[in-house]
């Protein structure tokens, strides 16, 4: 045993100077600056760097003047190292250096700074010409008697995460270091074998478990499939919802900041009418004022009368008739001022109220569009379509008619609006909702029930009408052409088509089907109509 293990020891030692003496030999050094230029390039190329992936290439700097070294290395630089290329700087010092150094080779006369150089630079490949200190020594390259020796110190390297080839060791490193190493590869090798044999028993119970358990994956994997596509149909309605809650939240707040407009207006005009009613009542309480006054001044008028009726029967004959015509006109002088006065105030406030009836009746028509119509499109909003859509086909079941549901996607939506803008993708919404609106009988519905998405519902149409009115809707729509800002636009629409059933007591029952429809004809190929 202690024999195999010196034998053992002196291969190794054999490969080592053999190794030596053939990197020497083919490398083609005449020079010491040559010898020195060939070690470095040799380092470079037998140790990577820990961010080597990060690189491009190696930038190398020689800290210190040597101009034969330069010049060595340079000639030596003209062939990449793992297919990066190789950069030679000269530096006398390194306060102004940059952080862009991979590999820095510490001249004999710069040696003091090989410390601070480690502390200063992290990831750097520090070459010493002379053997530094062990903590900071990697690699040192000394010139003994015009031989070259390199040093490597394996442990400071590894644990600065640099890692070494196994050329590397064969030409520079110490016995120490290949023992360590084969050392380290026969206990990997032994954990490996007994890994592998553990591994193998396990395998043999796991075949067994495998081919039971390869069905139940299957199935497994079919239903997540399935699982999967509900998913994405269930995220994008979440989507959807969510868009068209944005927009009923920024519909709600122009429609309550216009009704706060209109409430204002309303208490002003209430207001308004109060002061006139306070006004019509002074008024009333003047021409009673007035009637009292002409009460007293009846009584007085008597009273004179009746003194002239003593004085002389003729004159108060004739007063007594001129009192009489008097009495009768200012009775109906008052009269008239009475009525014109109630008929002036009767007619003000018939109209204030008239004015207030009506700008109250026309909020409540913008309110009742607002909340069953699509701001954009003008077409029924997807709450308002579905109730409309709920009670006609309550009525179709009712009298055994028939009916149809369309649900119509506009093809490569996202694609406008992320080519060409939102401002582009709302043209497109308004354009195929104009060509739906226009394509509409008398009794049809149709609404936005998502974004780029509408349905249309058909009462008293049989299958084959609808396919034939989806069929027309659908070449409409492409030979539709687009303006906008000096942009044509193509579109194309995909139709779902479904008849209504008996067994349809709920209007989301044909829409599902419908919707299905829908997805098959994205699935083959969009711009097309698949009934289902």
């Amino acid at each position: 045993m202690i024999f195999l293990k010196c034998l053992r020891y002196a291969t190794i030692i054999f490969f080592m100077v053999l190794s030596f003496r053939s990197v020497a030999e083919s490398s083609g050094v005449k020079t010491l600056a040559e010898g020195k230029a060939h070690y470095i390039i040799e380092v470079v190329k037998h140790i990577t760097l820990p961010n080597e992936s990060q690189i491009d290439r190696f930038n190398i700097t020689i800290f210190g003047s040597n101009k034969h070294l330069l010049k060595a290395l340079r000639n030596k630089a003209s062939n990449s190292i793992r297919g990066k290329s190789i950069s030679i700087v000269q530096r006398e010092t390194l306060d102004n250096a940059d952080a862009n150094i991979d590999v820095i080779f510490v001249s004999r006369f710069k040696s003091a700074f090989t410390a601070e150089i480690k502390k200063r630079y992290k990831n750097v490949l520090i070459i010493s010409e002379n053997s530094a200190d062990k903590e900071s020594l990697m690699v040192g390259l000394t010139v003994i008697r015009n031989d070259i020796k390199l040093t490597l110190n394996r442990e400071n390297l590894i644990k600065q995460g640099f890692k070494i080839s196994n050329g590397m060791l064969d030409f520079a490193g110490t016995k120490a270091d290949l023992r360590e190493q084969l050392d380290d590869r026969e206990n990997t090798l032994n954990k490996v074998l007994r890994e592998v044999a553990a591994k193998e028993s396990q395998l043999k119970e796991l075949n067994t478990v495998l081919d039971k358990n390869q069905q139940e994956l299957q199935q497994i994997q079919l239903n997540l499939k399935q699982q999967n596509k509900q998913l994405i149909q269930a995220q994008q309605q979440l989507t959807q919802a969510q868009q068209q809650l944005s927009i009923l939240e920024t519909n709600k707040e122009a429609v309550m900041v216009e009704l706060k407009s209109k409430q204002n207006n309303l208490l002003a005009q209430h207001a308004l009418l109060t002061a006139k009613e306070q006004e019509h009542t002074q008024q009333q309480k003047k021409l009673t004022q007035l009637n009292i006054n002409i009460a007293q001044a009846e009584q007085k008028l008597a009273v004179q009368l009746e003194k002239l009726k003593q004085q002389s029967e003729i004159i108060a004959s004739k007063k007594q008739q001129i009192t009489d015509q008097r009495k009768l006109l200012y009775l109906t002088i008052a009269l008239i001022l009475v009525i014109l006065v109630l008929m002036f105030v009767a007619l003000r406030i018939s109209s204030i109220r008239k004015q207030a009836n009506e700008e109250l009746a026309n909020l409540n028509k913008k309110l009742y569009q607002l909340a069953t119509t699509d701001d954009m499109t003008k077409l029924f909003n997807r709450r308002h379509f579905l109730e409309l859509a709920q009670r006609e086909l309550s009525q179709l079941l009712r009298s055994k008619s028939s009916g149809a549901v369309l649900m119509i996607d506009i093809d490569h939506f996202k694609s406008i609006n992320d080519n060409h803008g939102h401002a582009a993708g709302d043209q497109a919404l308004i354009s195929v909702a104009n060509i739906l609106n226009d394509n509409l009988r008398d009794y049809d519905i149709v609404g936005r029930v998502g974004g780029e998405e509408f349905a249309m519902f058909l009462p008293n149409c049989d299958i084959e009408t609808a396919t034939h009115i989806a069929e027309r809707i659908r070449e409409k729509i492409a030979e539709l052409t687009i303006s906008f800002q000096e942009i044509s636009i193509e579109l194309t629409i995909s139709i779902g088509l479904t008849a209504i059933l008996a067994s349809d007591n709920d209007i989301g029952l044909t829409i599902n089907r419908a919707d299905k429809a829908l997805y098959q004809a994205k699935d083959s190929g969009r711009n097309t109509v698949i009934l289902h």
